[in-house]
């Protein structure tokens, strides 16, 4: 699978999550998409599936979205 280059990433990111959250401000999209991209597991996903992730991750008791000090054998 080939992810887009970080700014186009990060731009689909944040229009994706602007149309999941509208009271969100495109700062607020721009910044937690960057922050998504910088994540490595969402950075491996495209856009889509990065915004999907977090979203269903969100709707559990306990979401999983942090970062693993050190890396899975």
């Amino acid at each position: 699978m080939n992810t887009p280059a970080a700014p186009e990433w990060i731009e689909r990111c944040a229009a994706l999550l602007l149309e999941a959250d509208p009271q969100m401000t495109p700062e607020e999209a721009r910044d937690l998409a960057g922050e998504m991209h910088r994540f490595p597991r969402t950075a491996a996903m495209t856009p889509e599936a990065a915004v999907d992730f977090a979203a269903a991750e969100m709707l559990r008791d306990q979401p999983r979205l942090e970062r693993r000090f050190k890396p899975r054998d």
